[in-house]
């Protein structure tokens, strides 16, 4: 009996063809679209000025993190310093009955 494979790999073939047409039909339209219009002097401000703002917070978001360093290495030295006093009230206890 002949297996009937064939039209499989045909109609596979065609659905394959028809995805890669419509993806390369809509691939070429956004290009030209995309290219139509050039940029104006007003968009190379905005894209400027967004440039400058991201700058800006860049430069925030870095202090903001040294401050968070400062805070967290506070926070060890005072865990530190109160385990210190721990040990010292424990010693102090088991010394003085």
């Amino acid at each position: 009996m002949p297996k009937k494979s064939g039209g499989f790999k045909m109609a596979k073939m065609k659905n394959l063809f028809f995805i890669i047409l419509t993806v390369v039909a809509l691939t070429g339209s956004t290009f030209l679209v995309g290219c139509g219009g050039g940029v104006d002097e007003e968009q190379i401000a905005m894209l400027n000025d967004l440039i400058a703002e991201v700058d800006a917070m860049t430069a925030q978001l870095n202090s903001c993190n040294d401050q968070k360093s400062d805070l967290q290495k506070q926070i060890a030295d005072s865990e530190a310093q109160i385990q210190e006093w721990q040990n010292m009230a424990k010693a102090v206890q088991k010394n003085c009955p």
